[in-house]
């Protein structure tokens, strides 16, 4: 049975009709409706800036210090006030073995630990010199020739000149400033141990006795450092240790 060309069309055009429906609907959810698949919604965040602020604890590595035919041109050095002088105008002590022009600078290179840690100790070696008197304690600064021979530096919970408990070394940024407590510092020379600290244990400023004081960056952790230490008895009675570290702040 032959079907009418009419009947055909009619269909033809229902199925269409059904059809434009359908892809209305489907339109209508997905411009109407939520699908989480595809929310490409970025979400808000804010990465928080990590400055050195507060009081710091981690390692003042130090740069080591570089010299020209005068004095030192970059990083730590060390230099010593003869009594009555000042730290501005000196009269300095001359190193015999100090690889600058103006010898009146001693240069100093970072140490096994590369530098003064705040929040711990770093006590000297045992014993803490050798037979012919030179340092052996190098974990703030590599031993350093002086005269013939080497001094260096270390830090413990009792001080080996006074036998005084001393805090463990603490340093505080303040806006960039640098400030603190380095009672706990002594340098080894020749057999004998000084007190390099500021303040001294106690809390004493004696003589020229000042700091710590400097600066570092809050961002980057580049630092300077100072500070100035009277001896107190000894064969350096009343000579005066000044100290400049320059380098990065490593947090622990």
């Amino acid at each position: 049975m032959k079907r009418s060309p009419f009947l055909r069309l009619t269909a033809l055009a229902a199925l269409l009709a059904l059809a434009a429906v359908a892809t209305g609907c489907g339109s209508d959810d997905s411009d109407g409706g939520s699908d989480s698949s595809t929310d490409t919604t970025a979400t808000d965040t804010t990465t928080a800036e990590v400055g050195f602020e507060g009081e710091l604890f981690g390692t003042f590595e130090i740069t080591a210090g570089e010299c020209t035919d005068a004095g030192v041109t970059a990083g730590s050095y060390f230099r010593m006030v003869q009594p009555g002088g000042t730290v501005e105008d000196g009269p300095f002590i001359d190193n015999g073995d100090s690889v600058c022009g103006d010898t009146t600078f001693t240069v100093l290179s970072p140490g096994t630990e590369g530098g003064l840690s705040s929040g711990v100790y770093q006590p000297a070696e045992e014993p803490a010199f050798d037979e012919a008197g030179n340092a052996l304690a190098e974990t703030i600064i590599a031993p350093v020739a002086f005269f013939g021979l080497d001094f260096s530096a270390a830090t413990a919970e009792t001080d080996p000149q006074s036998g005084d408990a001393v805090p463990e070394p603490q340093l505080t940024a303040t806006d960039g400033a640098l400030s603190g407590d380095l009672s706990a510092l002594a340098a080894y020379y020749g057999g004998e141990i000084f007190n390099q600290g500021a303040p001294k244990p106690g809390g004493q400023n004696p003589g020229l006795t000042s700091g710590p004081t400097g600066t570092i960056d809050p961002e980057t952790g580049e630092f300077v450092l100072e500070w100035v230490s009277q001896i107190e008895g000894g064969a350096f009675n009343e000579f005066s240790g000044v100290w400049h570290l320059e380098g990065t702040f490593s947090p622990v």
